[in-house]
């Protein structure tokens, strides 16, 4: 399942890596946009198999942070 942004903004923390193993609701990243600090969830438990950004990285909306299997 690929984790996807919901509106445009800026990676701050990343919480996993490859072959990491998430639960449903575990943070995986942390994003700011509009000013605030939002934490992404996994919506599944599973692999964390690749992580497709950086932190630091200015991403738009809908963009693709992480696939988790």
């Amino acid at each position: 399942m690929e984790i996807k942004t919901r509106v445009p903004g800026m990676v701050q923390e990343i919480f996993v890596k490859p072959g990491d193993q998430v639960k449903i609701k575990d943070v995986v990243a942390k994003m700011e946009a509009m000013k605030m600090v939002q934490s992404i969830l996994s919506p599944v438990e599973g692999e964390v198999v690749e992580v497709m950004v950086e932190q630091g990285e200015r991403v738009r909306g809908g963009a693709v942070l992480m696939v988790i299997e």
